[in-house]
């Protein structure tokens, strides 16, 4: 269809700036407490992935899930839950999305996407490994 954009440049576009926020965001000690589960200190933010099958799945129907769960996570930071939605990657091929969050534990996260109404099948804690920088 002309003068419409390519859906996977959509995602990496949002991806780039995303990632710009994650590693201001991220440090050593937080990446490391992360693959353990914890928090490296008290209301130290970790990286985590929320998992989701996504069959048959439109690109509008991707919209309105993006809006849940940036709905839900605003509302849960507003009150000082300690939790950010980055972004998310769908998969096509095998129909899975990937959603990127900082939160101050993994239990919160499981919170937002319950109250966006989204299933989800796993929530694992994550490690950023950032790619070289070029001057």
């Amino acid at each position: 269809m002309p003068g419409r954009a390519d859906p996977a440049m959509l995602v990496i576009k949002a991806i780039q700036k995303s990632r710009t926020r994650v590693e201001a965001q991220m440090s050593e000690p937080r990446q490391i407490a992360a693959a353990a589960g914890t928090a490296a200190r008290p209301g130290s933010a970790s990286l985590f992935i929320v998992e989701r099958r996504l069959p048959k799945v439109s690109e509008r129907q991707l919209a309105v899930l993006q809006a849940a769960l940036t709905g839900a996570a605003s509302r849960f930071s507003a009150r000082g839950d300690g939790v950010h939605y980055l972004s998310s990657i769908f998969l096509a091929r095998q129909e899975r999305l990937l959603s990127l969050f900082t939160a101050d534990s993994l239990e919160t996260v499981r919170a937002v996407n319950e109250a966006a109404l989204v299933p989800f099948t796993s929530i694992e804690p994550a490690i950023e490994l950032p790619g070289l920088t070029q001057p």
